[in-house]
């Protein structure tokens, strides 16, 4: 599936966002309308001194065209592109005061770089909590990265991993989980409270579902199921061969399993618990 592009997370990383205003922002995110001079800095088409000429301006997509900064052409191409998330998560940023132009200009150049992974490096930090866990090579992060893809793809919000150790509260909550075996041992679970999984299994389903019932559990089983084919796909073109067992879910639980660390991440509806280990979850 190649990196996944999250912004929103190398912000938090870097410190640009915290963890006490990331929910936040990303809700506003998922509202915001990227300015053109903002997609024209996310595509580094200015230099430093024309953003230096817009930053503290009211209107700085007007001063971009009046001022004449770009072509006609590249004008028209910036009014033509859809704006991602990464855009989107830059304009609120913008629109809070968390950040100037300048910092965003200079946030989106280092984030570029192709050797970053901006939500590996947050599992790593949860990684260095836990003593004694230490998953095959890059496992975890690249698990999670995949995750945070597919939330983007198919749940249609942007999301985070906070890069801390939580201790989760159990009550109130639904757990789905399956386990991949083979070359490489793998289980993953997600686990919301109610008002989360709803939000979760509606998404993903397109439905409309008003309580977690069996539709909800195997919405989430699907998204599971779906979620863990493309990931052993994508380990098989490594020459691992892996399969997978059926989902379980479970309600209130506090599952065990080896080598397992919990991670929360969150959207722009709410958080959930991710679980990962080196095998299924005992509940």
């Amino acid at each position: 599936m190649g990196r996944n592009r999250c912004f929103s997370q190398y912000l938090l990383n870097v410190g640009v966002l915290n963890t006490d205003n990331i929910g936040e922002m990303l809700i506003k995110s998922a509202d915001a309308i990227p300015q053109l001079h903002i997609i024209a800095i996310q595509q580094h088409l200015l230099s430093e001194a024309q953003i230096d000429e817009l930053s503290g301006l009211t209107d700085g997509a007007k001063a971009l065209e009046e001022n004449k900064m770009l072509t006609d052409s590249q004008i028209e191409t910036l009014k033509k592109a859809v704006p991602n998330r990464d855009a989107c998560i830059a304009q609120a940023v913008l629109d809070e005061k968390i950040a100037d132009l300048k910092r965003i200009d200079q946030c989106f150049r280092t984030y570029d770089d192709d050797e970053l992974h901006p939500i590996r490096d947050a599992v790593k930090e949860i990684l260095n909590k836990y003593r004694g866990v230490n998953p095959v090579e890059d496992i975890y992060g690249e698990y999670t990265e995949m995750l945070i893809g597919a939330l983007q793809r198919f749940m249609h919000t942007d999301a985070v991993v906070m890069p801390a150790y939580i201790e989760p509260d159990t009550d109130g909550t639904h757990f789905v989980s399956q386990g991949m075996n083979g070359q490489v041992a793998l289980a993953a679970a997600i686990m919301a409270k109610d008002r989360v999984f709803l939000d979760l299994a509606n998404r993903y389903s397109d439905e409309t579902l008003t309580e977690v019932d069996e539709l909800a559990q195997d919405s989430l089983a699907e998204f599971i199921n779906v979620l863990n084919g493309l990931y052993i796909v994508n380990l098989s073109g490594r020459g691992l061969d892996m399969d997978l067992d059926m989902p379980r879910h479970g309600q209130n639980v506090s599952p065990v399993a080896s080598s397992m660390i919990t991670a929360r991440v969150v959207t722009d509806f709410g958080s959930f618990v991710l679980y990962l280990a080196e095998d299924e979850f005992v509940f």
